[in-house]
């Protein structure tokens, strides 16, 4: 397998001496914005060329950080892909070639500028990692649910106020990350109980949310081992949490004010963060009683 990797290299357009490497397998195109004096000599690097198509070999594509603004028809014709960066770039709208690239398992176009995922995101029934984090997304389309091998779905710091229900088909899910780290982000304010649909979930991430409670449904993610739930506005933590057998619960700055009444299965828990007073009462109910 032929490799490149230009990573790093200032390059201000794409290089075509590529295009004639027609057993190119992996190219890593990342980071490259221009040079330091790219004010006076501007980065070309805002497209491909449309001889992108001749590299057919390419299994692995790497264009994060490369000052792109949109891709030529052409690229559709790439079809052995099946990793594919374009993260951090300037691309207004999901690209449309993409949808038609059915063999990708790997999908990343975070921090560009992506209001809406197109129903046709249903093509790429092999993807299993997507991640579309800092994009500007309000909603996500009911046909995720075709997605069926998806395993990781990142959606952080975008402007989500609900999910569709049609998550809970999603049943390879192992990673859901739908926090924010600025407050005027997502702000999803319940979870559809088809959640707990979820068998192979994993990992949740809700931090910074507007969430005042969790489904009951949850329970039935048997394989739920963190739940991350920062920043929300939570007033007591669900006492049937202790027929989960979590490893890692966070419910650092919400609204609670003292434990459950059977608090004792957060002592089970290997990593629990809650607020200062909340550990206090902790250790005191742990000095004082027998478990």
């Amino acid at each position: 397998m032929q490799e490149i990797n230009l990573s790093s290299k200032e390059l201000k357009s794409f290089p075509l001496d590529i295009l004639g490497l027609t057993d190119v397998e992996k190219l890593d195109l990342s980071t490259n914005t221009g040079s330091w004096d790219s004010w006076l000599y501007p980065n070309e690097f805002i497209s491909l060329p449309n001889e992108i198509a001749n590299l057919k070999s390419l299994t692995y594509l790497n264009l994060a950080r490369t000052c792109l603004e949109y891709l030529p028809e052409t690229f559709n014709q790439l079809n052995n892909l099946t990793y594919l960066d374009l993260s951090s770039n300037k691309l207004t709208e999901f690209p449309k070639p993409v949808i038609k690239l059915f063999q990708l398992e790997y999908l990343d176009l975070s921090a560009c500028t992506i209001l809406t995922i197109p129903d046709e995101i249903e093509n790429l029934k092999k993807l299993k990692i997507l991640k579309l984090d800092s994009c500007g997304l309000g909603t996500i389309p009911k046909t995720i649910r075709k997605l069926e091998s998806l395993e990781e779905l990142h959606l952080y710091n975008n402007y989500l106020q609900k999910l569709p229900s049609e998550i809970g088909e999603l049943k390879n899910l192992k990673i859901l990350m739908l926090g924010s780290y600025e407050n005027n982000h997502n702000q999803i304010k319940e979870l559809p109980a088809e959640i707990g649909q979820l068998k192979n979930i994993e990992y949740i991430h809700l931090g910074n949310n507007k969430l005042k409670s969790l489904p009951r449904q949850i329970a039935n993610c048997t394989k739920l081992k963190e739940l991350a739930l920062w920043c929300n506005e939570f007033e007591e933590i669900p006492e049937w949490l202790s027929e989960m057998n979590l490893k890692d619960l966070n419910f650092y700055t919400n609204k609670i004010q003292h434990l459950p009444t059977n608090y004792k299965f957060l002592t089970k828990i290997p990593k629990l963060t809650l607020d200062k007073h909340l550990d206090k009462e902790l250790a005191s109910k742990r000095k004082w009683k027998w478990f």
